[in-house]
This record gives structure tokens, sequence and C-alpha cells, in this order.
């Protein structure tokens, strides 16, 4: 009698959306499969760690190489052109933009191989994701880092401010708890935005729903996520009390804005590449209506 190896063949169906699951780009049922597989399964945990690893590598050595200024002008020059033309030339564009990394990418394996080879070095690369930097005891900072690292973590380090989602795929992702929350922030956000990510992630341990609005090259991310335990403390430097009667804490890190506030339920968030003025004016414009979506929200 043939035995079948189903445990063998449900890792096997696992280890093929990891590469999606890194990227972001799964649904949300099959994310939490996934998820729940991984924290059971030491194999395919590590299979998980392995692929982070070697992307996180590749970044790091393409990202080492730089540009000339020059070069690096004429390029962003560019990119800001190319959306001025019409949808039809974007597959273009973005073919030969892919082309282009491809080869930047495979030049800098192999440049990563022959240096590895001829000499080994004993210093650690630093770690890709840009770090907030704060205080110890710092309570206010610590709550606001959530929302800055989680805005870092899928919108820059992971690409997805320069995705574009459809209604259809929005809803998905978000599930039918959150996938209320677009029409809201369209018709409520300021100065010309437009949602064009809407989906679920997790980062260190922690579940948030991240939509990411944007305006030509200005990006803002609205994240929202479980307090567990989690809350701003009262007064403070740090805050700003609002019009509405929420209070709104502030930092800054690496030119990018970062706004919280709460509900009895969760922390919410506003990041942006804006300035401090129009960070407040966004966050001041979203955060009532977020409060009053979260209410019917059963956390």
């Amino acid at each position: 009698m043939t035995l079948i190896g189903f445990e063998g063949a449900h890792c096997k169906k696992i280890q093929s959306y990891l590469d999606s699951y890194v990227n972001n780009e799964l649904l949300v049922e099959t994310n939490q499969e996934l998820i729940k597989h991984l924290d059971n399964c030491e194999a395919c945990a590590r299979a998980l760690e392995d692929r982070v690893r070697i992307k996180d590598q590749l970044k790091r050595a393409v990202l080492g190489e730089t540009a000339p200024v020059a070069l690096h002008e004429r390029i962003r020059q560019n990119i800001r052109g190319t959306r001025r033309f019409s949808r039809r030339f974007d597959v273009l564009t973005r073919s030969w933009i892919f082309a282009a990394a491809a080869a930047v990418l495979f030049a800098a394996i192999a440049l990563g191989i022959m240096v590895n080879s001829s000499n080994r070095s004993t210093t650690s690369a630093k770690p890709l994701s840009l770090e907030a930097e704060v205080t110890p005891g710092d309570q206010t900072g610590q709550i606001l880092k959530v929302g800055f690292e989680d805005h870092v973590y899928c919108s820059i380090d992971h690409d997805m401010a320069d995705r574009q989602f459809t209604k259809e795929e929005m809803s998905g992702r978000l599930g039918p708890q959150y996938e209320g929350l677009v029409a809201v922030v369209n018709e409520k956000i300021p100065r010309d935005y437009l949602v064009v990510v809407g989906h679920r992630c997790h980062y260190k341990s922690r579940d948030f729903v991240h939509l990411i609005l944007r305006k030509g090259n200005e990006i803002v991310s609205l994240i929202i996520t479980k307090k567990n335990g989690d809350a701003f403390p009262p007064g403070g430097a740090a805050s700003i009390v609002q019009a509405s009667g929420m209070r709104m804490y502030e930092a800054e890190w690496h030119d990018l804005q970062v706004a919280g506030s709460e509900t009895r339920d969760y922390l919410v968030y506003v990041v942006s590449n804006e300035s401090r003025t129009g960070n407040e004016e966004i966050a001041s414009t979203l955060m009532p209506v977020i409060s009053d979506f979260l209410k019917d929200v059963k956390a």
C-alpha cells in the first residue's frame, strides 16, 4: 500500500507561498493560514528565515552601490516625467525599470561573490530598515515608533508604496471588518490624495491594517493596530489636543512625520513624508472619522 505524505504536501504548498508572503502579496485568508502553519512547523519557519535573509542581503548589496549624483537626479527626473504619460506607457516603463533593476541586482550578486571569495569580512552589515531612535523611558516615543516602523517595513522595505490595488483587491485583503475604510478615507482625505493600497500586514508579532495614500511623490500611511495593553500617557509636551477632542501625539524620524492617537481598543497612526504641518492636517482630518469607524468594528 502506498502512503501519501499529507504533511509534506502541505509544507510544499506553504513554501510555495513564502516569496509572496515576504512581499506582502497574499490574501488575508492565505496569510493567516501561512502564519498558523509557521507557528507549528520549524522546517517552514527556517525556510522563511532563509528567504528573508537572502532578500535583505541582495537589497543591501544593491543599495550599497552609490550612483553618481548627476545620474541619480536624472533618474528621478525621468521617473517624475513618466507619471505624466498615459497608463499604456506605464507597462513599457515598468518593464524597463524591472530589467534595469535585474541587471543591477545580478551585477551586485556577482560582485558580492567575488569579494566574499577573496576576502571574508567579519563586520556585520547594517540593518536595511530605518531605525527610530527613542530615549529609554519615553513611553510616547515607544508607542509612536510602532507606527513608524510598520510604515518603513511595509511601504519602504517591501515597496508597497509603489503598488496600486484595485477596489476588489483591497476589499479581499482588508476583509469584511475593514473594507469600508477605503471609502471613508477617500471621502475625507484632504489635499487630493487617493488610497492606492489597502491590506492587512504583520510585523514583529503584531497585525495591523494598512492603507497607503499617494499624491505624486507624496506618500501617507494610515496604520491601525490593536492596543494589546499599550496606551499613550496622559498629557506631555508631545501631545496636541485637536478640536474634535482627540489627543494626538507627534514625532519625527528620518524626515518622516508620525502622528498617533488612540481609541478604546486601537492605536491609529498617520505617517508621511509631508511637512509637519501637512501631516498634522491629514491626521487631524482622518483621526475623528477613523475613531467613528472603529466603534462599529469588533476588536
